[in-house]
């Protein structure tokens, strides 16, 4: 079995990508199938001996909607380029045509006008409907494109007829609104799925574009990472990333890897050492010999972690199916039962087209296609007031069932900042003042990240003139001060000059000063908890959300953090992979919302109801999540499920004006009244009403941005 992956275009809900599976389903020699229909992903397992990549393209091409390989993007690109496109010419052409018709000019040149235009936005705007209709006649399948291509062409055909009859009330503005306002939401939709798409090859700019490979006699050439093989040898130095998994041979190098595992303070790794691609060395040099080939590196198996949790259906996106593969059929036959009917009661055509036409119009009328996205632009518009950028409008539904929300530890409830939480003098014959002079003057001119905690820990003191100073890479600094020898680094390379042990004190992320006889200070070590973290995790828990803390670093470290904000539970010591699997248990009990920025958080992020990120987070990061705060201040969380619970309630309202609209004006529009009491509905008469049910919508909805957000305290 061979793998393609695809970039499918034109998939304008999940009852497309349905269609494409179970069409795909009936080929024999395709095996498995995974479509997202949000990223216009594809990935697709086949016998290549039966059928081929070329294929399996054309065919699902011919299904309507256009697809290419995932690694040739020309075609989704043109795509988008084209709605731009035909969107520009709709939405002015649209407007000259509602004004005709609303305006009163009942002339000749009027009708002429109105024909000319509508003419060009439906069969040069609306194309792509067309052509993702056509796919009815191959797949058997009816979606959206069905219903908007065909109410679009019956309100235009019905309003031709009537041109050439020589009548007015014509209804070109009700196919031309239609045709515009979801070009809009098309536009937006595709772009995003391309943004979607693009996320993941951030991934892949982690790992350098070169590595330099060790020949057998030791002579080192550079070469592309994807030419790496199980058991090659690559050299890296100081300041460069190290391009691939393996383990250390030789050398020994201060290695960080904050934003693979989450930990915060890098380590001293040598001959036997795992190592991540994507690290970087700070100091020394060491030998790598490459574990595994180059498509299995951690950072490519991040990528397919990914690709297969987008692929993933939610819940809804089944109802979707369903209520889709019900929906557009049953007004297209209800629309056709209403045209035969009345034909053959009344003998009148006209009549009979023009209760199909109407039928079909109202069956998506522009109030229930304004429900929910008015909603979402007025509550995006009102989150970006917040500095808060909502990506994805799943969120607004999400939030209300959020029953835990998760922070990674590193650089989101602390700002990967490592200080000096105390110091601990332990020599009865040493002031503070001389303990943090001979600190401040042994890291002085140390670009390390404990030296700058050290020396803003001693920022008010003056260092004192050491007679020398030597660094050891990956244990600290040695100096002499007044003939008398100083160690100033990590606790058990201390007590191995000092030759003592201590006792009696916590070990956990602290350095110790010494001299060649006892250890003289500890100085303990804490990443900085971020401004307002405390009152963000009460004002969660006031609103029912539970918050646990998931990090990579030491449990000692996270269970510190963990108190200081009142935080219950927390796991420590977890990989990418360990992250989505707690997050997974967790959603066992109700919805999960994920806060990270590292790379390491982008699998959790996914994985999670709906993730949080921060501008200031890794790229993968903020792309990955739903959210991103585009500001350093937690409280920005808050805001996000306060107007998400907000937008909500106001969709549903919206949603009841929509679909009293709808639930009325169907049955009047089917002609129901017309027997008993005469009344039909005309198309002058549904224009009115559907604005009317518009105007009613889009009232209610501009009310988000004007939503007002409790403050912090």
């Amino acid at each position: 079995m061979k793998m393609i992956k695809l970039n499918i275009s034109g998939m304008h809900c999940s009852a497309c990508s349905s269609t494409i599976e179970k069409n795909l389903q009936k080929i024999p020699s395709i095996k498995n199938i995974k479509i997202n229909s949000i990223s216009g992903k594809a990935k697709i397992a086949y016998d290549e001996t039966q059928i081929s990549e070329t294929q399996i393209t054309e065919q699902i091409t011919s299904y309507g909607f256009p697809a290419n390989l995932d690694d040739s993007k020309e075609q989704e690109i043109a795509y988008i380029k084209g709605l731009k496109r035909r969107l520009w010419v709709a939405i002015p052409l649209f407007a000259v045509i509602f004004s005709l018709h609303m305006g009163g000019f009942h002339t000749d040149w009027n009708g002429v006008v109105q024909l000319i235009l509508a003419s060009i936005v439906q069969f040069y705007c609306g194309l792509p409907f067309y052509q993702g209709a056509k796919s009815f006649f191959k797949t058997k399948s009816a979606d959206m494109n069905v219903l908007i291509a065909l109410g679009t062409s019956v309100a235009y055909l019905y309003s031709l007829y009537l041109f050439a009859s020589g009548e007015s009330g014509f209804y070109f503005e009700g196919s031309s609104a239609v045709i515009c306002f979801v070009l809009v939401g098309e536009y937006l939709k595709s772009s995003a799925k391309k943004k979607a798409s693009d996320e993941l090859e951030i991934l892949s700019k982690l790992l350098p574009t070169q590595a330099r490979l060790l020949n057998e006699s030791q002579q080192t050439q550079w070469i592309a990472i994807d030419k790496i093989q199980k058991g090659n040898q690559c050299l890296v130095i100081g300041g460069e990333k190290i391009p691939l998994d393996g383990i250390v041979v030789s050398g020994e190098a201060e290695v960080s890897s904050a934003h693979i595992n989450g930990e915060e303070l890098p380590k001293t790794l040598g001959a036997g050492a795992e190592v991540i691609g994507g690290s970087l060395v700070l100091n020394g040099e060491i030998v790598i010999e490459a574990s595994k080939d180059s498509n299995e590196f951690f950072v490519y198996e991040m990528l397919d972690l990914l690709e297969l949790s987008q692929a993933q259906k939610p819940p809804i996106g089944a109802l979707a199916d369903r209520i889709a593969s019900i929906f557009v059929p049953s007004i297209v036959i209800l629309s056709l039962i209403c045209f035969v009917f009345w034909y053959f009661w009344t003998s009148n055509l006209a009549f009979a087209l023009s209760i199909a036409a109407c039928v079909l119009v109202s069956s998506c009328p522009c109030a229930l296609g304004l429900a929910v996205p008015l909603a979402i632009v007025c509550a995006s518009m009102r989150a970006k007031k917040a500095e808060i950028l909502i990506k994805t409008p799943d969120i607004y539904e999400k939030a209300k069932q959020v029953k835990t929300i998760v922070f990674d530890k590193t650089g989101t409830l602390t700002k990967g900042e490592i200080v000096i939480c105390d110091c601990k003098i332990l020599s009865q014959t040493l002031s503070y003042d001389f303990v943090s002079s001979l600190a401040c003057a042994m890291q002085k001119n140390n670009p390390h990240p404990i030296a700058r905690a050290i020396l803003d820990f001693a920022k008010d003191s003056t260092p004192i003139p050491l007679e020398s100073k030597t660094y050891e890479i990956g244990k600290g600094v040695q100096a002499v001060f007044e003939g008398m020898s100083y160690s100033l680094g990590s606790l058990e390379w201390v007590e191995s000059l000092c030759k003592t042990t201590l006792r009696d004190f916590p070990r956990e992320n602290c350095i110790a000063l010494g001299d060649s006889k006892e250890i003289l200070a500890l100085f303990y070590l804490q990443d900085s908890i971020k401004e307002n973290a405390k009152a963000t995790i009460k004002a969660l828990r006031l609103r029912g959300i539970e918050s646990v803390i998931l990090s990579g670093d030491n449990e000692a470290s996270v269970a510190k953090i963990a108190q200081t904000l009142g935080i219950s539970k927390f796991f420590a010591g977890v990989n990418p992979e360990e992250k989505a699997n707690v997050i997974v248990e967790l959603a066992q009990k109700g919805a999960v919302c994920f806060v990270g920025d590292g790379i390491n958080d982008a699998l959790a992020l996914k994985s999670a109801s709906f993730g949080i990120s921060f501008a200031q987070a890794t790229e993968l990061a903020q792309e990955v999540g739903d959210v991103l705060l585009l500001k350093e201040n937690l409280w920005g969380i808050v805001e996000v499920f306060d107007i998400a619970n907000a937008t909500l309630k106001n969709i549903r309202e919206n949603l009841f004006f929509a679909y009293v609209y709808n639930i009325v004006l169907i049955p009047i529009a089917a002609g129901v009244l017309y027997p008993h009491f005469g009344i039909v509905l005309q198309p002058a008469f549904a224009g009115a009403a559907m604005a009317f049910s518009s105007l009613s919508v889009v009232s209610n909805a501009l009310r988000i941005s004007r939503l007002r957000l409790e403050n912090c305290v």
